[in-house]
């Protein structure tokens, strides 16, 4: 895992206002590599964090599931605590997606990098920040969306070699945003899911 500060005046990430006014810079990767393998960046304000993960997990039912939970489970509503914990493994670390919510419209996410899988003391914060719940999804959801047409459902399980792309949990989240009015929709080419498409209403 590499962590690299970024200059404030050329980010490469999607900047968003936060609700007190703030701007907010996120984006992120996530591509499928051969062998049960995938990587990417997760670019917050001025740091960007490339990764690998193996499929030893299932990182991204893990995390769409944990954002999931914080919507269709509000524990906050009731005065109690609205956080999902996601683990991402790789050969020997982790990185620890931490995720909650107060409110419903707002949502704190901290990272957190572990050297040993099994040491929690080994554990060091790369990252934290808040910004808009809409505006967080968004930025993980679109790039999902375009990655998920790009690939085929088919494709993603054969390359993953193990698990299926979260097909529930990632129209869950697509159908919130498109509820809350701030879906802009892909311009990317539907290729082998679109064939898929045509076998399941064959």
């Amino acid at each position: 895992m590499k962590t690299n500060l970024l200059n404030q005046s050329s980010h490469p990430g999607t900047n968003y206002e936060h609700d007190n006014g703030l701007k907010v810079t996120f984006d992120f990767s996530y591509e499928l590599k051969s062998g049960g393998k995938a990587a990417g960046k997760v670019i917050f304000n001025s740091k960007e964090i490339e990764y690998e993960v193996t499929n030893s997990g299932n990182p991204l039912f893990e995390l769409l599931k944990g954002m999931a939970k914080l919507i269709f489970e509000p524990s906050h509503i009731w005065g109690e605590e609205n956080v999902s914990w996601v683990d991402w493994y790789d050969e020997a670390d982790c990185l620890r997606w931490v995720i909650s919510t107060e409110d419903g419209a707002n949502v704190a996410v901290k990272l957190i990098h572990y050297e040993d899988v099994f040491d929690e003391s080994t554990g060091s914060l790369i990252v934290e920040g808040e910004m808009d719940m809409p505006d967080f999804y968004y930025a993980i959801i679109h790039k999902l969306d375009r990655f998920i047409k790009r690939l085929g459902l088919l494709n993603y399980e054969q390359k993953w070699q193990k698990d299926e792309f979260p097909l529930t949990y990632f129209l869950l989240l697509k159908k919130y945003l498109i509820e809350k009015g701030c879906w802009i929709p892909t311009n990317e080419k539907v290729g082998s899911l679109n064939d898929e498409l045509d076998f399941l209403l064959a």
